[in-house]
């Protein structure tokens, strides 16, 4: 089971805010042994409202780097094709739906299908 820090997702929620209406993409830092997401790593992205892009180029070559996390502007928070296509390369794949809180967060593993996540105190 994996777990996330609980100011990880605030954190996230609170930059999906300030990209509202467009999306918000980032990626997630964490220990794959311990199957912990601590950190988001934030890379160049092109956003507007039906999307969020990022040049792969940019995506810096870090081990830590176990999955990603995007925004929806609106209360749709389960995966188009193309999300589903971009999971194939993460292990664990959030996305966050409007209003961008706790309970609109969902998770998905490389196959767009729901694991366990646990959302932890820091």
């Amino acid at each position: 089971m994996w777990q996330i820090k609980k100011s990880v997702l605030i954190n996230a929620m609170s930059a999906a805010k300030n990209y509202y209406p467009d999306e918000f993409m980032c990626f997630l830092g964490g220990d794959r042994k311990t199957k912990t997401i601590n950190e988001i790593v934030l890379v160049p992205t092109e956003n507007t409202k039906n999307s969020a892009s990022i040049n792969e180029l940019t995506i810096p070559f870090d081990e830590t780097i176990v999955g990603t996390l995007h925004s929806h502007p609106n209360e749709n928070n389960t995966p188009s094709n193309a999300d589903k296509k971009f999971f194939r390369k993460y292990t664990l794949n959030i996305i966050l739906g409007y209003p961008y809180d706790l309970t609109n967060a969902s998770f998905y593993d490389e196959n767009a299908k729901i694991p366990q996540v646990e959302i932890i105190e820091d």
